[in-house]
C-alpha cells in the first residue's frame, strides 16, 4: 500500500509546475492533468502528496460527512471500509466519521468511500422496499463489500510477502501505531450501540449488490476477484 518515493517525487514536481513553476498556461494545465492521473492510479490525494516525509510516517485523521437518506447505513459502510485498511473510526453525532490511520491508507479509504457509498445509496433506491428490508439490504451489502476488500487486501499482502518484503511485520506495526494514536486522540470514547437486525428480507439482494460493487480502483484484481466482478 506504499507509494514508491519516485512516484511521489514525480507528482510533487508536476504539482510545482502546475502551481506556477512554468510561465506557460498550457504547460501548467498539462502538469496538473498528469499529476491527477498519477494520484488516481496510485489512490493517493493531493494533501497526502504535499505532506512531508515525517508527516506521512505517523497516523493522521480524515473526516467524512454524510447526508440523508440512509445516513446510518452510510456511516456503517465507511467504518467497515476503514477497518479493512487498519484504520480506526469515530462517529460524531450520527452523521460524521473521523478516521485515524496513515495518509496512504486513508487515501485508499477515501477513494473507496467516495465510490462505494453512493453506489450503495443508488442500489438501495433501486431496491426500494420497507425500512426493515433496506436495513437488511445495506447490512448485507456492507458485509459483502468488506469480505471482498479483505480478500483483495490479503491477496496483495501475500504477494508482497512472497517477494520477501516483510510487509506483514510492517503492517502489524502500523496497525499498532494507529491504535495508539486513536486512543490518544479520543481517550474518552464510549462504544456505539449495536445495531439490531429485525428482518432478513433484502439480505440476498444486498449481497448481490455488494458483489457487483467495483472495489478495484484500477488495481490488479486476482482472477477470482475478476470473475466475481463480472458475475
Amino acid at each position: 500500500m506504499t507509494t514508491p518515493d519516485g512516484i511521489l517525487d514525480q507528482i510533487r514536481t508536476l504539482l510545482a509546475i502546475a502551481d506556477g513553476g512554468s510561465p506557460y498556461p498550457a504547460e501548467r494545465e498539462l502538469a496538473r492533468v498528469r499529476a491527477e492521473r498519477l494520484m488516481v492510479r496510485f489512490a493517493i490525494d493531493e494533501a497526502g502528496v504535499r505532506m512531508t516525509r515525517e508527516e506521512a510516517e505517523r497516523p493522521t485523521t480524515r473526516r467524512f460527512d454524510f447526508a440523508a437518506p440512509y445516513v446510518k447505513d452510510q456511516v456503517i459502510l465507511a467504518c467497515a471500509i476503514a477497518r479493512v485498511f487498519s484504520c480506526r473510526a469515530v462517529i460524531h453525532g450520527g452523521r460524521r466519521v473521523t478516521t485515524v490511520g496513515f495518509a496512504s491508507d486513508l487515501a485508499i479509504v477515501a477513494a473507496l468511500v467516495e465510490t462505494l457509498v453512493p453506489a450503495m445509496r443508488l442500489e438501495m433506491d433501486v431496491y426500494g422496499g420497507s425500512q426493515s428490508r433496506k436495513k437488511a439490504f445495506a447490512w448485507s451489502y456492507t458485509s459483502t463489500v468488506k469480505e471482498r476488500l479483505t480478500a483483495f487486501y490479503s491477496g496483495a499482502l501475500r504477494e508482497a510477502v512472497e517477494e520477501g518484503t516483510g510487509s506483514e511485520v510492517v503492517l502489524l506495526d502500523r496497525a499498532q501505531q494507529v491504535d495508539v494514536a486513536y486512543h490518544e486522540m479520543f481517550p474518552n470514547l464510549r462504544a456505539a450501540r449495536p445495531r439490531v437486525l429485525n428482518a432478513w428480507e433484502g439480505w440476498g439482494e444486498g449481497a448481490a449488490a455488494g458483489k457487483r460493487a467495483d472495489i478495484s480502483l484500477g488495481r490488479k484484481v486476482e482472477e477470482a476477484g475478476r470473475r466475481e466482478l463480472e458475475a
